[in-house]
């Protein structure tokens, strides 16, 4: 006997499917609409775009948990949108790690004895109290944060005229770390204290790797530690807390603020630098050292892993510069880099640099001048042929009166793409890279309340292997 199906059955299948293939719709739909306001497009302004073949640049867009990755290679222009991508997806998830710092002006140990017996203790708070006393004598210590752990350093002694107000805490709060600023005793005034125009200027650039650990670049010289490459080795905060303490503060016993924490090895120290600027990865091993020489001539040396140095160039001279800076910008191989160098104001050069063999095997220097596209440039890459860089900048649009001291008024609307040829003989291409911001400052001018709009919209690139660290 045949058996009839339920016609209430087959209904409610189908309503299953069509309820299935409505939500398919509409969630492809949402993705095509996000994908359709975030998508990163390529508008030819200017030039002849056959000038973008040989170069080849990545990079992200990205509003809150929305992703465009794109990829610009001999002119054509890839792209993959992701809404909230998952958090062990590492495509293109780049920055360059930095440190923070801070200076100590702490008491030396000889002195510290005398300095906390004649402390007196001060109720500051409701419920808080301090140690107020005096010193003439004061270690300056580095302390540099980095990636989640903590070094500590001796940068000079230092002596003041007149006793200078030092204080520290009579009763750490449970929060207090032992890094936090009077934790031990510090100066309250240390602009009395003689030389200390440098104390806060000692760190350049970012962290590299080196070998199998960090570099940092140490960029003067202070005391016996002398301006280059140094290997740093933080000791994480649980280690930190670990540490015994070594002094005293009225009846607390502390871990001194000239306590040395971590190691910081000298890797190579350029006999002649006046300012070191910058350490980076490079291909065979090398590690390029970037400085300004004691008679204002930029170099470059290529050090291998011995810390011996096998090239050598000189790349600009920066006459008469009190300061001195070069900024590797984000880059796709370890056999190039492009630095932006520039003494104290910012305009200087993109010098690109190519190691072949363990050697330099390019070296030219496109000069900055007054163009503040190429003073802005957040990336740029060299071609295959070693004679242009692609450049990568913001473009801004002002919106009302122009030339104001209003800020809200200047919006990013897009990123410029310029292909310039390292002989200086003019731009051959410009290009917008859309990414969805020129429409973003057109809209905020049609609601009353476009000031409270906060936009979150970025544009990174990406960096070598190397270079990088993990964003989640």
């Amino acid at each position: 006997m045949k058996t009839k199906k339920s016609t209430s059955l087959r209904n409610f299948v189908t309503a299953i499917v069509l309820a299935a293939a409505l939500l398919a719709a509409g969630a492809l739909w949402v993705l095509l609409g996000w994908r359709g306001a975030l998508d990163v497009t390529l508008t030819d302004l200017a030039g002849d775009p056959a000038a973008l073949r040989g170069f080849t640049m990545r990079g992200q867009s990205s509003l809150g948990s929305a992703h465009t990755y794109w990829e610009l290679h001999d002119g054509y222009l890839d792209t993959a949108f992701a809404l909230d991508p998952d958090g062990d997806e590492e495509q293109y998830r780049y920055s360059a790690p930095g440190v923070a710092t801070r200076t100590i002006y702490a008491l030396t140990p000889e002195s510290r004895a005398a300095v906390d017996a004649a402390a007196r203790r001060v109720q500051s708070y409701a419920d808080s109290w301090r140690l107020e006393s005096a010193a003439s004598a004061f270690r300056v210590m580095a302390e540099i944060y980095i990636n989640g752990g903590v070094l500590r350093v001796a940068l000079r002694d230092a002596a003041a005229n007149e006793p200078v107000a030092v204080t520290a805490c009579a009763e750490a709060p449970s929060y207090l770390a032992r890094t936090s600023c009077q934790y031990d005793y510090e100066a309250d005034s240390p602009e009395q204290l003689q030389n200390m125009e440098t104390d806060h200027d000692f760190i350049a650039g970012q962290l590299f790797s080196l070998g199998g650990g960090q570099g940092l670049v140490w960029k003067r010289t202070i005391g016996s530690r002398r301006a280059g490459l140094y290997r740093a080795a933080p000791v994480s905060y649980e280690a930190l807390e670990a540490l015994p303490a070594d002094g005293k503060a009225g009846d607390r016993a502390v871990l001194c603020a000239t306590t040395e924490v971590g190691t910081l090895e000298p890797f190579y120290c350029p006999e002649d630098a006046r300012l070191v600027a910058c350490g980076l990865p490079m291909a065979d091993g090398l590690t390029l050292c970037v400085y300004i020489n004691k008679v204002d001539k930029a170099c470059a040396d290529l050090v291998n892993a011995a810390g011996v140095r096998v090239d050598h160039l000189e790349l600009a001279e920066f006459a008469g510069q009190a300061d001195f800076s070069a900024v590797a910008l984000p880059r796709g191989t370890d056999r190039d880099a492009v630095l932006h160098i520039y003494g104290d104001d910012y305009t200087g050069y993109l010098t690109a640099l190519r190691v072949e063999n363990g050697s330099f095997a390019l070296h030219q220097s496109l000069p900055v001048g007054e163009s503040v596209y190429l003073r802005n440039a957040e990336a740029a890459v060299l071609n295959t042929a070693g004679d242009a860089l692609l450049i990568a900048t913001p473009e801004y649009t002002t919106v009302g009166e122009g030339g104001t001291d209003n800020a809200y008024n200047i919006y990013q609307t897009g990123t410029l793409l310029l292909v310039c040829p390292l002989d200086g003989s003019g731009t051959r291409y410009r290009g917008r890279l859309n990414t969805g911001a020129e429409r973003d400052w057109g809209a905020q001018q049609l609601g009353e309340d476009w000031r409270r709009v906060s936009l979150r919209r970025y544009m990174s690139y990406e960096l070598y292997e190397k270079d990088r660290r993990r964003q989640l």
